[in-house]
């Protein structure tokens, strides 16, 4: 009796870690999306250099590099982050200094994760995703 009794407890307790896990994984699937960072600025001159250079480290550790065309009819310049990142680092110039505002958002939900105005030449920007 005894014996049946530990192994009643045995299967409740892995059944319940199963399920925990289940939620887990569920958790994680609804919160997985692809991400936008964009930068814009206000009507720019032709003659002024804008770049965005990011670089990606998925999940499987290997590592790529985007480098971002400034469209200058729109005023943006952005990259879309993959949704196996595990991180990224990213670097932006503007050649006069002029303001520019930053937006990181998800690209699904359109929640941001994160917002600023930028008044230097270069802006640098690291996040890891959890």
């Amino acid at each position: 009796m005894k014996n049946i009794f530990l192994a009643l407890i045995a299967i409740f307790a892995f059944t319940a870690c199963s399920s925990d896990d289940d939620n887990q994984e569920q958790e994680q699937q609804q919160i997985s999306q692809s991400h936008i960072i964009e930068f814009t600025t206000g009507t720019l001159e032709s003659w002024v250099s804008v770049g965005l250079t990011t670089i990606l480290t998925l999940e499987d550790g290997t590592q790529s590099t985007i480098n971002s065309d400034f469209d200058y009819t729109q005023n943006i310049v952005s990259v879309e982050i993959p949704e196996n990142t595990a991180s990224f680092e990213l670097d932006f110039y503007i050649e006069d200094s002029s303001e520019a505002e930053m937006r990181f958002y998800g690209s699904e939900n359109n929640t941001t994760v994160h917002q600023e105005i930028i008044n230097q030449q270069t802006f640098e920007f690291q996040y890891t995703f959890n």
